[in-house]
């Protein structure tokens, strides 16, 4: 099972130490180092609506779903926050498709670089909510529903996989200019001999309207 750390991204200027351990499945098959099947369609699937334009940013109002048509991901969003070290804590391993906001960062669509985080892999689940999160492709786009009613519209801009023990916090986390970002965040790369995947996958993407 992968016990890796990210560092944690800081809100509104306030330092904390450690970000989440995003699991990887002592049972999953070796395959899964070197590649991800396609995702299925879903032929019932929606097209997504036609986002209205927006300014600049939108207010603060908490995430409650996120779907990204690409990779047929249709998931609820939890939260997750810091212990008492300053760790931020790990994604439910019994709720393997759901993902999760990093709560002491900004809600998505507000200013600066929101984070929502998901398991590629459970210790009982070899696919979890963001296992195919390496096969998203600049242009591309995820929508997160938030509980004022909104759905804020991201474009992706880059899709990269960063070792684990050389993560570009500052790249990742910091500031954006004033823009509004998103970062999706999961496990990657190569599984070591002791089933810890060695990397993670950012996916970095940017408002363009809403719904």
């Amino acid at each position: 099972m992968t016990d890796a750390r990210l560092p944690t991204p800081s809100r509104r200027g306030r330092r904390t130490r450690h970000a989440v351990a995003l699991a990887g499945a002592a049972t999953v098959v070796v395959t899964l180092a070197t590649g991800c099947a396609s995702p299925a369609k879903d032929p019932t699937h929606a097209a997504p609506s036609t986002p209205k334009p927006v300014a600049s940013a939108l207010p603060a109002s908490v995430p409650t779903h996120i779907t990204i048509p690409a990779l047929g991901t249709d998931a609820d969003l939890g939260t997750v926050g810091l212990d008492a070290d300053g760790v931020m804590r790990t994604p439910a391993y019994d709720k393997p498709m759901r993902a999760d906001w990093y709560k002491e960062g900004p809600t998505p669509g507000e200013r600066g670089a929101a984070a929502i985080v998901g398991h590629k892999d459970t210790p009982r689940t070899s696919k979890a909510v963001f296992h195919n999160l390496a096969e998203l492709g600049k242009g591309q786009r995820v929508d997160v529903r938030r509980a004022d009613g909104t759905t804020a519209v991201f474009t992706v801009d880059a899709v990269d996989t960063f070792a684990k023990d050389a993560f570009p916090t500052r790249k990742v986390y910091g500031s954006t200019g004033g823009k509004a970002e998103l970062r999706l965040i999961t496990c990657g790369g190569r599984l070591t001999p002791d089933r810890h995947w060695d990397s993670n996958v950012v996916v970095f993407a940017h408002l363009t309207g809403t719904t």
